[in-house]
């Protein structure tokens, strides 16, 4: 993997753990409204604006990382958002992942380098 390619994946993870985070954050400020409100919040929320915007540059990156890595690495180690999601959760979130969670993001890590390293 070309350092570009790494920097473009690296970029794509955290883009996708921006946009879940951001579509939370937003979320949870649109609260309990129904119908109409709920979709007037969504459509008007920075936050969600935000995450949209990351997500289409998340896109074009990755069609590029698709272009240079075989799918079969690249999609597995697509799975770091779900590590970066934890985190994410824990630092801007205020959520308290317990140990089960912390050791699946670990097991996800760990098998993101196994992956990563059989392309060398």
């Amino acid at each position: 993997m070309t350092p570009l390619v790494a920097a473009l994946f690296a970029l794509t993870v955290g883009l996708e753990v921006w946009g879940q985070t951001a579509f939370k954050l937003g979320l949870d400020k649109i609260g309990d409204a129904d119908g109409a409100a709920f979709w007037r919040g969504v459509a008007t929320s920075p936050w969600v604006i935000g995450g949209l915007l990351g997500y289409a540059v998340e896109a074009v990156c990755w069609l590029y990382v698709l272009g240079h890595v075989p799918l079969s690495v690249a999609a597995p180690m697509a799975a770091l958002s779900y590590t970066g999601a934890v985190l994410s959760g824990r630092l801007f979130l205020g959520e308290r992942p317990g140990i089960r969670r912390w050791a699946g993001a670990g097991l996800i890590t760990f098998g993101a380098a196994l992956l990563g390293a059989s392309l060398g």
